[in-house]
């Protein structure tokens, strides 16, 4: 092999070179290192100079470039001063009531007429004494009977000025409504009427009460009715 100091030949098992006297491994060591010892200190020594002005540089900007930048005065903005909008005061008026109080007008109800209920259709009957007149009944047929009115049937017998519509009268006894009421011409101040009652009803006394739609009211009302016996034909 080859001596790395000198150059020179010497045997692979020599473990010194036989021209210059160096040791094969120190050499063999330095030349697979690639680096001299000398240059290795000078690394190093420059290392340990770098580490040590990066040390005072630290300092140097940690104790006097900050105290330094932190002394400096911010620079004041002046701040301009809006004065406030000045609104006008505004006027309050008050409006006191008048001393006089104003009377509140009270307005009656009108009173819308009913065609079918005038006053004087029901005046017809002020004055007239009715009398009810029972016609045998008999059994299984309903109770016949007439109302006398002196002066006439209104509506039906008897004209009423003014009126107008048909005149419906209508017969009520205990519970029970008539079929129907009627003026039989030639028989004068007579309203027929007939009505279907109840056996028990018969020889008993009853509440009676006669209606006419005209005047929307009862025209007559008997408290005590007296029926007749039913008969047998």
């Amino acid at each position: 092999m080859q001596c790395p100091n000198c150059g020179n030949q010497i045997p692979d098992a020599s473990k010194k070179c036989g021209v210059c006297g160096v040791a094969l491994n120190t050499q063999v060591a330095q030349a697979n290192t690639g680096i001299p010892d000398w240059a290795k200190g000078l690394l190093v020594g420059g290392g340990i100079g770098l580490v040590f002005f990066m040390v005072l540089g630290a300092a140097y900007v940690f104790f006097y470039l900050r105290p330094s930048v932190s002394m400096v005065e911010p620079t004041q903005i002046p701040t301009a001063v809006v004065a406030p909008t000045q609104i006008p005061p505004t006027a309050a008026v008050l409006v006191e009531p008048p001393s006089e109080k104003t009377p509140t007008p009270i307005i009656a109800p009108t009173q819308s007429p009913t065609p079918t209920a005038e006053p004087q259709y029901c005046d017809a009957f002020e004055g007239v004494n009715m009398t009810v007149v029972y016609i045998d009944w008999y059994k299984d047929e309903p109770l016949e009977f007439y109302i006398k009115m002196p002066g006439g049937v209104p509506g039906l017998e008897k004209e009423i000025p003014g009126a107008s519509g048909e005149w419906n009268y209508r017969v009520k006894i205990g519970n029970h409504n008539s079929t129907g009421c009627d003026f039989i011409a030639g028989y004068k101040e007579r309203l027929y009427c007939e009505i279907e009652l109840p056996a028990e009803y018969e020889g008993a006394v009853h509440p009676m009460s006669l209606y006419v739609d005209t005047c929307e009211q009862n025209v007559y009302s008997g408290q005590s009715a007296f029926l007749p016996e039913i008969k047998n034909k």
